[in-house]
């Protein structure tokens, strides 16, 4: 057995009972799926400080946003077309390694400036895929640090994103209220003035304390490497690690893997009104 998985083998052991009684109480909610495995029961307590009953709030809340925005996260298929065009335009991740502090690292990079398959509908139902895939094998992480690089984002992009603003406000909500992660950093690479327009856009959606943890860096990555090591970094941020696109080709082989799982409805809500 592994260091890492006698690690996590503690970790459910420590917290056997809060687990336990998470169950017991979603035995008594009609509206929350019976098959939620235990890595995500864990992902919730832990994000919740190991509050058991913060950690039911979220997962209620988080189950009545999927119920009530189900175009987000109903009917996955990383066999269809639109799932094809996105992930051929947009690269979402999280890299294999996390920070010395125990965060994982997820990083969004627009990889076709073209705007004929970029879908904020389908890029953020993907972005979601990420999420509970994430959560599922990584149920121990300290918290996220979210890495966005805006090289080849331009204000048409911009335009579709205001065109489409309640899905983008829908995203916003879900990741500050809903999502089971603790969000630690967010960085935007490759900044242009295109990216101070979409600040404006979204400044009144997010909190103060999410605006607090943003940063902001040029094509040169050294502001980035004094927050998030370069050990944990692909080569194309200035890091010793591999490079985006073969990280891109690793989330969709763990995709597939975990398809049945991440396509299953019913794995992550009830599709009930």
């Amino acid at each position: 057995m592994s260091t890492s998985e006698t690690s996590i083998d503690k970790v459910f052991k420590e917290h056997h009972e809060s687990l336990e009684k998470l169950k017991e109480w979603i035995s008594n909610q009609d509206h929350i799926p019976k098959n939620i495995p235990r890595p995500i029961l864990l992902r919730y307590l832990k994000v919740c400080n190991f509050d058991l009953e913060e950690a039911k709030k979220l997962l209620d809340i988080n189950v009545k946003f999927r119920i009530k925005h189900q175009y987000l996260f109903a009917d996955r298929d990383i066999d269809s077309e639109e799932f094809h065009k996105v992930s051929n335009t947009v690269q979402f991740m999280a890299l294999p390694k996390k920070t010395k502090d125990g965060c994982t690292v997820e990083v969004y990079r627009l990889v076709d400036p073209s705007l004929d398959y970029f879908s904020l509908k389908d890029l953020f139902k993907s972005v979601f895929m990420i999420h509970d895939l994430t959560s599922l094998k990584e149920p121990n992480t300290n918290g996220l640090i979210a890495i966005f690089d805006a090289k080849n984002f331009s204000i048409w992009h911009f335009m579709k994103m205001v065109s489409h603003a309640p899905t983008v406000i829908n995203f916003l909500q879900y990741v500050q209220e809903a999502d089971c992660i603790d969000i630690r950093q967010i960085h935007y690479v490759n900044c242009s003035s295109i990216v101070s327009k979409v600040q404006r856009f979204i400044k009144p959606f997010i909190t103060r304390e999410l605006s607090e943890i943003m940063h902001f860096h040029s094509s040169n990555y050294d502001g980035l490497h004094e927050y998030v090591s370069k050990d944990c970094l692909p080569v194309d941020f200035g890091g010793c690690e591999g490079t985006l696109d073969e990280y891109m080709e690793d989330t969709l082989s763990n995709l597939r893997k975990h398809r049945d799982f991440i396509t299953n409805n019913d794995n992550f809500f009830l599709l009930k009104q």
